[in-house]
């Protein structure tokens, strides 16, 4: 009987154990079965801020468009561009702007940042602007500095500065009104002063708000017709993708062109070949950051345009335009020939500033380029030498070309402007209305 009862007392442990593991099996595999994925809120990814003129729209997502640190008193704003990735929740994002006195101007206060609910927003932009133009800080130029802060921490600091327009001196008399607008009637302008890795080019950048003032009052070209890059902006793919993108979505037959280039040129010295220099340009890799002028030419002229005039205020010699040193250590001054890119169309005529291996030259006493200063006097009327109150483009060139050549010889230099195609083979078209 003893050994009856320990067996059954044996057989009754063991089954409650057997039942025991079963349970904490079917525990463990519901418990398996039914549990989530539990994720770790991860470190959000801060991809940086970046200033710039205008912000463009995609969909969710803001584009900083003309990034710079630079500012003009007649720009429209600053705005400072926010970029995050990898993001969830809810948060809050502050601009703060401080003045050249280094004191608090104005801020956004904490606005709130919301992210997918239960999601990771892989990428989320926020901005704001600070106005300029017609607003206080147009009077505050200097350097500035935006603050960014993410949930009271701060994020980032940038420095940029606004610079106050000065007033120029023209070199004519510019009138209140042009006697006519041309809606059709387009213009580029590239004026460089301040190069990102080569010498300045004194005066570029006035000559390049004046020409601005002519071709919209004088040549009638519409102020939102006109492209205006100017030092940080005239990027070798800024001035590519207008010239490819851009200006041809736009023009049509009935459009005339001007286009004004005051800055750098050197030549590739390996083959020769001449090159404009945009602001990022560097003249140890010519081919890859200039842009070579025979396709200068052939872009322009593969527009769909009536008329494109050009006008280069520039030199290929290799000496660094309005100047006396070198763009590249060591070298000589190339003796080639811009005459061999000549244009064979009528529809554009180029007027460059010197000829072959010659130096373009400033005129310190006008604050211009030589070239430029003489131009903007011809288009004003000046070189109305029939007196019949317009003025063509052989007009131009011959007035040029007399006060050019002089006012070098004067400095003991030599610089004759070139045009193309030849004067010979030129037709003579009016350009512009004599200035009343």
């Amino acid at each position: 009987m003893e050994v009856t009862n320990r067996r059954w007392l044996y057989r009754c442990f063991s089954n409650q154990l057997i039942c025991l593991l079963i349970l904490a099996l079917t525990l463990m595999m519901i418990s398996c079965g039914g549990s989530k994925t539990i994720q770790k809120t991860p470190k959000f990814r801060y991809a940086g801020t970046t200033l710039s003129k205008s912000v463009s729209t995609s969909g969710n997502l803001g584009i900083p468009s003309s990034a710079t640190n630079r500012f003009s008193a007649k720009d429209k704003a600053v705005y400072a561009h926010l970029k995050l990735e990898n993001l969830s929740g809810n948060h809050k994002v502050r601009w703060e702007w401080y003045g050249p006195d280094k004191k608090l101007y104005y801020t956004t206060g904490n606005t709130r940042v919301k992210a997918s609910t239960g999601k990771f927003t892989k990428q989320l932009t926020a901005w704001h602007n600070l106005s300029i133009q017609g607003d206080k800080a147009q009077e505050m130029p200097g350097e500035w500095q935006v603050k960014v802060y993410f949930d009271n921490d701060m994020l980032d600091a940038k420095k940029f500065s606004i610079i106050a327009e000065k007033v120029v001196a023209v070199a004519a008399p510019v009138p209140a009104a042009t006697r006519r607008i041309f809606p059709d009637d387009w213009a580029l302008i590239i004026g460089i002063e301040d190069y990102a890795h080569l010498p300045r080019v004194d005066f570029a950048r006035k000559d390049a708000l004046v020409i601005k003032e002519y071709f919209n009052r004088i040549l009638g070209v519409p102020e939102h017709n006109i492209i205006s890059l100017i030092d940080s902006d005239a990027t070798k793919a800024r001035i590519s993708g207008y010239l490819r993108k851009f200006i041809p979505a736009n023009v049509s037959k009935e459009t005339t062109l001007y286009v004004y280039f005051a800055g750098h040129g050197a030549p590739d010295m390996e083959k020769g070949d001449p090159y404009l220099v945009p602001y990022d340009g560097d003249t140890l890799f010519m081919e890859e950051t200039a842009y070579k002028l025979g396709d200068f030419y052939k872009e322009i002229n593969d527009l769909d345009v009536n008329q494109a005039y050009v006008f280069l205020d520039s030199c290929f010699s290799g000496v660094a335009a309005r100047a006396a040193e070198m763009l590249t250590k060591g070298s000589r001054p190339a003796l080639l020939k811009v005459e061999d890119i000549g244009l064979a169309t009528q529809e554009v005529i180029a007027l460059t500033a010197a000829t072959g291996g010659q130096t373009s030259n400033p005129l310190a006493k006008e604050e211009h380029g030589l070239f430029t200063y003489y131009l903007l006097n011809a288009l004003s009327g000046k070189a109305d030498e029939n007196e019949d109150r317009f003025v063509t483009i052989k007009e131009i060139y011959n007035y040029v070309t007399k006060h050019v050549t002089r006012a070098a010889r004067r400095m003991g230099k030599e610089q004759t402007p070139f045009i193309s195609p030849s004067i010979e083979d030129l037709k003579d078209i009016s350009v512009s209305r004599v200035v009343e």
